[in-house]
């Protein structure tokens, strides 16, 4: 290939190049960015524009989508410092040379779509953004559509709230249990058929992308009963002594009591009825009537109090007890009386074996003999030849070896 040829080819492919990044960067096009992204009212926002090949001759910001002349703010043209205002101008909004806008103190009518025209020395473009005011989330409050729900009813809570782009509901400080119905926006809470296990206080968090607000806690209270009516009772009491009779229910609102004595109203509205000190006349029937002031259902249940002489907690003793008694004691009695006996008859027999034993071996006692108003005593002797007394050998000696003596008292 020849040189010019080269060179033609080289120089209609640096065209071809330029004309190319030309083409992307119109293709590409303009953007404009939020700075903040997320502006708050009484603040300022910038409408920064970005992806600007080239040197600007003229932009023109408009307020809408469209680039008509009775939406436009203002015209600029940076080299000469012109600007141009539209009939949407307002002395809030300014201008930057990159084509940027600025809104400084921001109001809620500043929200809405906003569109740039530039032109460079290359090309045009436009591009439209939307502009979000926020303003902080204000006066979050749940309401009720049934203010006193009873068990099985249908009840609704639903979340006030200013600004809020979302609801978020809480009970006793974990989110809600599932089976509930939620609206779309969340906005409302329903019970289809509300059970005293729902009682609790709820509360909804509003928010949006730059505040939140909890709302004051709303107490649901479910109304049931009275049910499990129940009357402690001592039915039996001793005149003199106090007693007591307690009634008690399950109810939401507790209930109202109402005390009965014989079918005539007592001047008592707690569920305790004391009796200082019992008679005659309080024996009888005691009623307690329990009454939900919501609900307006009463239960009632009664017992009968008898008033004794006696402590019924002291057992009495029968006939058949005191029989029982007098037989045991005869028996008692029959026993030591045999035992006396026995012991006895052991003794003189012991006491005979001992009389016959000492006959046998040789010992007689002393005679007494009466003398004026002495007695004599006698103590026998043994001058038998042997060498000594023996005190285990028990024989009789001779009268002829025996001596008395006698001993005279005065």
């Amino acid at each position: 290939m020849c040189g010019c040829c080269w060179h033609l080819l080289t120089h209609c492919c640096w065209i071809l190049a330029v004309c190319l990044s030309v083409w992307m960067d119109s293709a590409h096009g303009i953007g404009v960015q939020l700075i903040p992204q997320n502006p708050v009212v009484n603040q300022s926002v910038t409408l920064s524009v970005t992806g600007v090949t080239g040197t600007i001759r003229l932009f023109t910001w408009y307020k809408g989508s469209s680039t008509d002349a009775n939406v436009q703010i203002f015209s600029v043209i940076p080299s000469v410092n012109s600007v141009t205002n539209g009939l949407q101008y307002f002395p809030r909004a300014s201008q930057f040379p990159n084509g940027s806008l600025q809104i400084s103190g921001l109001v809620p009518t500043d929200q809405g779509n906003y569109t740039v025209f530039i032109q460079t020395i290359e090309s045009t473009a436009q591009h439209t953004v939307l502009l979000t005011v926020y303003e902080p989330v204000t006066s979050s409050v749940i309401s009720t559509n049934n203010k006193e729900p009873q068990e099985k009813e249908k009840v609704t809570l639903t979340c006030s709230a200013n600004n809020a782009e979302n609801i978020l509901w809480s009970k006793d400080g974990a989110p809600v249990p599932p089976g509930l119905i939620l609206s779309a926006d969340n906005r409302t809470v329903s019970f289809s058929s509300v059970s005293r296990s729902d009682t609790g206080q709820y509360r909804c968090e509003a928010l949006n992308a730059v505040s939140k607000i909890i709302s004051d806690p709303y107490t649901l209270t479910v109304n049931y009963g009275p049910e499990n009516l129940k009357m402690t009772d001592p039915q039996q009491v001793t005149i003199g002594k106090s007693f007591s009779l307690e009634c008690s229910a399950d109810s939401v609102p507790a209930p109202a009591y109402l005390w009965k004595f014989n079918g005539t109203n007592l001047d008592l509205q707690n569920n305790i009825l004391h009796i200082h000190q019992a008679t005659y006349e309080n024996a009888g029937n005691y009623t307690c009537i329990v009454t939900n002031s919501v609900i307006k259902l009463s239960q009632e249940t009664s017992v009968y109090v008898t008033v004794n002489e006696n402590d019924p907690n002291d057992i009495p003793i029968g006939t058949g007890s005191i029989v029982g008694i007098v037989i045991a004691v005869i028996l008692v009695v029959a026993l030591v009386t045999a035992l006396f006996l026995l012991l006895g008859i052991r003794r003189r027999h012991s006491s005979s074996k001992k009389d016959k034993k000492s006959t046998e071996n040789g010992h007689t006692s002393a005679q007494g003999i009466e003398m004026d108003e002495a007695a004599l005593q006698y103590s026998s002797i043994d001058f038998s030849a042997q060498q000594g007394l023996q005190s285990n050998d028990h024989i009789v000696p001779p009268f002829d070896n025996t001596v008395y003596a006698e001993v005279r008292h005065q």
